[in-house]
């Protein structure tokens, strides 16, 4: 049969044309010039050459795709090339929280004096809803008498089970793998050791420890290295004797780590112990959760699932970017996300000299966890120490600073169709709030993320098919913590532009009440009173009391406000008490010039719920009211 190779076809690969293309072929052959290609046998043919060439040329698109990181649609794809960037997956994390644990009396002497302990993996367990966790202690914790009560303070737990799996070394076995059999282990618990045999367990007192990178290794470096397999388990190996000790056949690996079920257990609380050691005896201990710079909503936190295909395919290439070292501020977030990722919402780094005022020769990171306001000192030195200060170059120090809260205060009017919708004004009210805090999520409460009022709006207006229009009026308040009875200087930087229409312009500065010195009084010891910051409208900071319904001006020049660049600057401040006395911090709240709201380096725009209020008005008062920004109803 005569071959026509200048018909060949091969620009479509979907069925439909490939089924074309093998007709318009046969039609070009003299054997099948005037052959029925619909009738029912040979049309079944060219469907199965149709599929079998469009299987292949899709298959053939699918391999191409997976070789390459950025266009990889699966995961165990992602993982192999990121292998060969020297990047290891983040694992499942343990979601985590510290509590202090209260014993009664019946534990006391003597059975302290025989030492009793909260001992590595006691059982806790930790509610949420109806469902229960156990959590675990990773280290002993000794039970001490404080105010004749036994007690054991800031005691971590992690949730999940403490395991362990043992491999035996089979130097004959060029294929052997130690590959952990679950893939919900959280890698930063797992403790390798090794013993010398079955029946000798010299060295497994030794704990061996996991190599990042090459430097510093040598042939009797108790180094293990670690890998995710296309299974998404993670696969342990060892040094060739050169870079790292090398195993003899028989060597028993001893591999304790955490199964845990990550994210799932965040947000637990109400916890209890379930088998303390043997030694403690007595009525249950009370339990309570320890409120820190971390964790202040009291629960767990920090419960990450593994690593994402997405999260993988946008750092693997920065981490071979980064080689280990921190030079760019990419390579500090790169570094920053792989060590510290459980638990951490945003972060932002910035060179010396972009900061205000410079400081050459530094570099600053500031980061905003998942739960609470700031990171603990001690996760900052621990950063600094053992993370940073061995990756940045030498001469520049890294310091953590925290983020900037400014936080918004936002007074809505939503005006609605009674027609178009059976929801009550509280209902109404209720969906506009939850709208509200949507749009925080999604559009502020990061590093970088600013306010943009036009964007607001359409979110209030697209809450419901009955709302017609929205207005808005907003205010910004900060907040400082003052040394009590101490005086020194304040700083308050806005670092937006502040209402300023006309010198002598009405005050835009307030603050809640704190306690002052009354230095108008005519007494020889002058009394504490009540007081509260406002401006003059010509840029001055006054502090003044209440006597009746008047303002009386106890200091008219306390300090100095910038309209222009919203700095306000207290001087020799010195405040004896905060009102309520269950608060540490004076809340300052601004007007700010425009309705578009700046977020200047590590500054993050919060919404301030307790002093923000939302309000609904049926659409036929729209129209008697003007568009203009609703005034704050306090």
């Amino acid at each position: 049969m005569s071959t026509n190779n200048a018909n060949l076809r091969i620009d479509g690969l979907d069925f439909d044309a490939i089924k074309t293309n093998l007709k318009d072929f046969l039609r070009t052959q003299e054997q099948f010039k005037d052959f029925d290609f619909e009738g029912a046998g040979m049309n079944v043919l060219l469907d199965v050459l149709a599929y079998n060439t469009h299987y292949q040329a899709f298959y053939a698109n699918m391999v191409a795709n997976e070789a390459f990181l950025d266009s990889a649609v699966l995961r165990q794809s992602a993982v192999s090339i990121a292998k060969h960037l020297g990047y290891t997956p983040r694992s499942v994390k343990s979601s985590k929280v510290e509590v202090d644990i209260t014993f009664s009396e019946s534990l006391l002497e003597p059975t302290i004096q025989g030492g009793a302990f909260i001992n590595r993996g006691d059982i806790f367990r930790g509610k949420l809803g109806n469902t229960t966790y156990n959590f675990i202690p990773l280290e002993s914790y000794k039970i001490q008498v404080v105010n004749n009560t036994p007690v054991v303070k800031s005691v971590k737990l992690y949730e999940g089970t403490l395991k362990n799996y043992n491999f035996v070394v089979n130097s004959f076995d060029p294929t052997q793998k130690f590959v952990l059999p679950s893939n919900k282990i959280d890698v930063d618990t797992i403790t390798v050791r090794v013993q010398e045999s079955t029946t000798n367990t010299s060295g497994l007192t030794n704990l061996w420890f996991k190599a990042t990178d090459l430097n510093g290794l040598n042939g009797e470096s108790l180094a293990y290295f670690l890998q995710e397999n296309e299974n998404g388990k993670f696969e342990i190996y060892f040094g060739d004797g050169i870079l790292g000790k090398k195993l003899r056949n028989g060597n028993v690996i001893v591999v304790e780590y955490v199964q845990t079920n990550g994210i799932e257990a965040n947000g637990c609380s109400s916890f209890t112990l379930v088998n303390a050691n043997r030694q403690v005896i007595g009525a249950a201990p009370a339990i309570t959760t320890v409120l820190n710079d971390f964790n202040k909503n009291g629960v767990s936190y920090g419960g990450t699932d593994p690593e994402s295909i997405e999260s993988i395919k946008y750092y693997a290439p920065r981490n071979y970017q980064a080689q280990e070292r921190a030079v760019t501020e990419e390579d500090y977030k790169t570094i920053l996300v792989r060590e510290f990722s459980d638990g951490v919402d945003s972060f932002l780094v910035w060179g010396g000299e972009q900061n205000d005022p410079p400081s050459y020769g530094k570099v600053f990171i500031s980061i905003k966890p998942k739960n609470g306001k700031r990171i603990s000192t001690l996760e900052k030195l621990a950063l600094e120490r053992s993370v940073l200060s061995k990756k940045n170059l030498v001469g520049i120090t890294p310091e953590i600073v925290d983020p900037d809260f400014l936080f918004l205060e936002v007074s809505t009017e939503s005006f609605y169709d009674t027609s178009k919708t059976n929801l009550s004004p509280d209902g109404l009210s209720s969906l506009i709030l939850q709208t509200i805090k949507s749009f925080e999520t999604n559009n502020l409460s990061k590093f970088g993320k600013n306010f943009k009022m036009s964007k607001f709006l359409y979110s209030l207006d697209n809450t419901n098919q009955s709302i017609s229009g929205s207005k808005v009026a907003l205010r910004l308040n900060k907040k400082i913590e003052p040394l009590l009875s101490y005086s020194a200087p304040y700083t308050i930087s806005f670092d937006n532009k502040l209402l300023h229409p006309v010198d002598g312009y009405q005050p835009i500065l307030s603050s809640s009440a704190f306690g002052i010195k009354d230095t108008t009084s005519t007494l020889v010891v002058k009394p504490t009173v009540d007081a509260y910051l406002d401006d003059d409208g010509r840029g001055n900071v006054r502090v003044y009391k209440v006597a009746g319904t008047e303002k009386v001006y106890i200091n008219s020049k306390q300090g100095k406000i910038n309209y222009s660049t919203g700095k306000v600057v207290l001087n020799n401040f010195k405040v004896e008490y905060i009102k309520p006395a269950t608060d540490s911090e004076i809340k300052i709240t601004v007007i700010p010039e425009t309705q578009d709201i700046e977020a200047r380096r590590n500054q993050i725009i919060v919404i301030d719920y307790d002093k923000s209020n939302v309000t609904v008005t049926p659409e036929t008062t729209f129209g008697q009211n003007s568009r203009t920004a609703t005034p704050f109803p306090y």
